[in-house]
C-alpha cells in the first residue's frame, strides 16, 4: 500500500498547492478608477489597465496550470481506488468462501468426535488443518478491514480533491471576469482618445524610440541563428495576425506566454505557461546582448506580467493584448524591457 497511501498524500499536496494560488493579486473589490482629466494621464491609465490585467492573466494562468495538474492526480488516484476496490472485493469474496466452508463442515462437539470417531488420528489432523483455516480466516479478515479502511481514505482523498478543482474553476472564472473587466475599461479610455493619442498607446507609450503599431510582419534577421532557435521563431511568426485569448497555447489563440510555450515546443523545449515562471527559465542576457530568440520580460509593480520574443532587426514578436492579438513590434517601441532570458545558448 505505500503507492497508493502516497497517492493519498500526493493528492492532498495538489489540493493545497492549488489553494496556495487562490487570491489574485487585484483587489476582488476593485472599483474602476477616476476618469482621467488629461491626455497623458488618459494613456498613462490605459497602459496601466493593460499592465494590471496582464498581470491578472498571471495569476490565472498559474491556477490554470495547478488545475491541470490536479487534474491528472485525480485521474491517478482514481485509477489507484479502482484497484483497490477490486482487492477489497477480492478479500471479501475469500473471505465469504471460507466462512461457507466452515459452517458447511460444523459439526458435534470436538471431544465427543474424538471418542466417537473410527480413526480418531485422522480427525485430529482434519482438526489440526481446521485450526489452521482458523487463523487463515483471522488473518484474511485483518487485511480486508485494514484495505477497507485505506480504500475509504482514498475516496476522501479523492473526494476533498475534487472539492478543491471546483473551487479553482469557479477562481479561474472570476480572474477572466476581472481580466475582462480591466480590458474594457482600457477600451473605452482608449476609444476616448484622439486618432494621434490612440496612435501613441499603439506604439507603446512612452518609449523614445516608438516603434508601429502597424509593423508588418517582418521575419526579423535570424538567418545565422541555432536550428532550433529558428524553428521557435518561425512557429511565432506564422502565428501573426492570430487573436490573443487569456490561458491559450494554440494553435490559433495565445496569450504572451501561451506563444511562447508553443513556439519552444516546436524547437523541443518544454516552458511553463506562465511569463513571470519563463523569466526564470535559460540564463540572463543584457537588452544590449539580445539574439534572435532570447525572451524579454516587462513588469508592472514589480511583478513580471509579459514576454515577447526578440527575433532579430530590432523586433519582437508577441501576443500583445486582446485588442492587438499577435503582433511584430519595435523593440525599442514597446514597454521598456525588465529582463531578458536566453533559452538556448
Amino acid at each position: 500500500m505505500t503507492l497508493r497511501i502516497g497517492r493519498i498524500v500526493l493528492g492532498a499536496v495538489v489540493a493545497a498547492s492549488l489553494t496556495v494560488f487562490a487570491a489574485p493579486t487585484i483587489p476582488a473589490n476593485a472599483e474602476p478608477s477616476a476618469t482621467p482629466k488629461t491626455v497623458k494621464s488618459a494613456k498613462d491609465r490605459v497602459e496601466e489597465l493593460q499592465a494590471e490585467a496582464g498581470q491578472i492573466g498571471e495569476d490565472y494562468n498559474t491556477i490554470a496550470d495547478a488545475l491541470d495538474k490536479g487534474k491528472d492526480e485525480l485521474k491517478v488516484l482514481n485509477s489507484d481506488i479502482a484497484i483497490q476496490q477490486k482487492k477489497v472485493d477480492q478479500l471479501n469474496a475469500d473471505a465469504r468462501t471460507i466462512a461457507l466452508a466452515q459452517f458447511r463442515s460444523r459439526d458435534l462437539d470436538t471431544t465427543l468426535q474424538i471418542f466417537t470417531s473410527d480413526d480418531p488420528d485422522q480427525l485430529l489432523d482434519r482438526l489440526s488443518t481446521a485450526s489452521k483455516v482458523d487463523d487463515t480466516m483471522a488473518q484474511l479478515l485483518s487485511e480486508q478491514q485494514t484495505e477497507q479502511a485505506n480504500l475509504a481514505d482514498m475516496k476522501r482523498s479523492a473526494q476533498a480533491e475534487v472539492t478543491a478543482l471546483a473551487d479553482q474553476e469557479k477562481k479561474l472564472s472570476e480572474l477572466k471576469d476581472k481580466a475582462d473587466a480591466k480590458v474594457a475599461e482600457a477600451q473605452t479610455l482608449y476609444e476616448s482618445l484622439d486618432p494621434s493619442d490612440r496612435q501613441q498607446v499603439d506604439n507603446g507609450g512612452g518609449s523614445s524610440d516608438k516603434g508601429d503599431s502597424n509593423d508588418t510582419p517582418d521575419p526579423g534577421d535570424y538567418g545565422d541563428a541555432d536550428a532550433r532557435v529558428k524553428k521557435a521563431i518561425a512557429y511565432a511568426v506564422s502565428k501573426v495576425g492570430n487573436s490573443y485569448v487569456w490561458g491559450a497555447s494554440g494553435p490559433n489563440s495565445f496569450d504572451c506566454s501561451g506563444l511562447m510555450l508553443a513556439a519552444y515546443r516546436k524547437a523541443g523545449i518544454s516552458l511553463p505557461h506562465s511569463s513571470a515562471a519563463q523569466a526564470g527559465r535559460g540564463r540572463a542576457v543584457s537588452k544590449s546582448n539580445l539574439r534572435p530568440g532570447d525572451l524579454v520580460f516587462y513588469s508592472h509593480g514589480g511583478r513580471v506580467y509579459h514576454v515577447a520574443m526578440y527575433i532579430g532587426g530590432g523586433k519582437i514578436v508577441h501576443a500583445r493584448q486582446p485588442r492587438y492579438g499577435i503582433q511584430i513590434n519595435s523593440l525599442n517601441g514597446y514597454s521598456p524591457v525588465a529582463s531578458a532570458r536566453r533559452i538556448i545558448g
